[in-house]
């Protein structure tokens, strides 16, 4: 009888197995490895230490870099000069006559000064002395022409003399005055 139980559990059993179906997506085609796949897993931890290393160093030399040139950059007067306005001013305290001031500047690398606008020669109406050469002349006799080139314009020079061909800038106003007079002078150039 023993037999015939055994023999009935594995009808049992072979009436209960359940069916599944399995679908498989079709495998791609191999692709090749690059070269950063080639390499061998333990070596890129090992590398990276070095890189950030040399990351850093690399930075802080270009902020280094950068803030030197920078200080270098950034225009400036020479000693006893005034800045205002991108241009810088020396004011002598010796005298000589127009040509003189203006070789003088010259020597400087710069001219004498040419006023450009209303705010500039603000600046200078400040200035409480006698007078200063400025780079303003007239050759013909009728045109105040500045050392640049540009005329004077909207501006009388008071004149008291036809031999009164360079002009002085006495506190807040032109004046005339003969070339070969004895002043001091104001030179400019630009900011380097």
């Amino acid at each position: 009888m023993e037999g015939s139980r055994s023999d009935n559990s594995a009808a049992e059993a072979s009436e209960e197995i359940i069916y599944t179906s399995v679908k498989f997506s079709p495998t791609p085609p191999p692709r090749a490895k690059s070269a950063w796949e080639k390499r061998a897993p333990c070596q890129w931890p090992a590398v990276m230490p070095g890189l950030a290393i040399g990351f850093g160093i690399l930075s802080i030399s270009l902020t280094i870099a950068l803030i030197w040139k920078m200080s270098d950059s950034h225009p400036h007067c020479p000693q006893q000069w005034v800045a205002y306005r991108g241009s810088c001013y020396s004011f002598s305290k010796e005298k000589k006559d127009w040509n003189s001031s203006q070789q003088s500047c010259q020597a400087q690398g710069a001219h004498l000064l040419v006023i450009s606008d209303d705010s500039e020669m603000d600046l200078f109406k400040s200035i409480k002395t006698e007078c200063f050469w400025i780079g303003l002349k007239n050759s013909t006799g009728s045109v105040w022409i500045w050392e640049d080139g540009s005329i004077l314009s909207g501006t009388k020079i008071s004149s008291n003399s036809p031999v009164q061909h360079c002009a002085v800038l006495m506190k807040d106003i032109f004046r005339a005055s003969s070339c070969e007079h004895n002043a001091p002078w104001i030179c400019e150039k630009s900011l380097r």
